[in-house]
């Protein structure tokens, strides 16, 4: 953990956003540019030195016009694996790599349409 300006101690952070939602989900559903959208928007807010944003492979998750979303922190102390409307949830994906950076609990992002709940867990150590 190393101190930061952003508020404390911050944690290095991996989000990986599945590649195959991404495309299925074309330009028209916002989801093409999350990848780019979410790292900038990290380093505008002081975290763009400890989040590291990657396209994935597919998770094996595969939500309907959603983008799967592992966020992690890369000494392995837990995360989140999450479905997120590439358009109507960005910031509430900003909060929760925030938060995963700051070491504090991750819970699940509010769902902007009911959501089975096969499709989201989270991970704990």
């Amino acid at each position: 953990m190393q101190d930061d300006s952003v508020g404390g101690p911050v944690e290095d952070v991996e989000v990986l956003v599945c590649r195959k939602c991404l495309v299925k989900g074309g330009a028209r559903s916002g989801g093409m540019d999350l990848p780019r959208w979410l790292q900038g928007t990290l380093t505008d807010r002081g975290l763009g030195e400890h989040v590291r944003v990657m396209p994935s492979g597919c998770m094996n998750q595969c939500p309907r016009g959603k983008v799967t979303v592992l966020v992690t922190s890369a000494t392995g102390r837990g995360g989140a694996l999450v479905t997120v409307d590439p358009r109507l949830q960005r910031e509430e994906l900003v909060q929760l790599v925030e938060r995963q950076a700051r070491g504090e609990s991750a819970p699940d992002l509010p769902p902007s349409e009911p959501v089975d709940d096969a499709h989201r867990e989270t991970t704990e150590p």
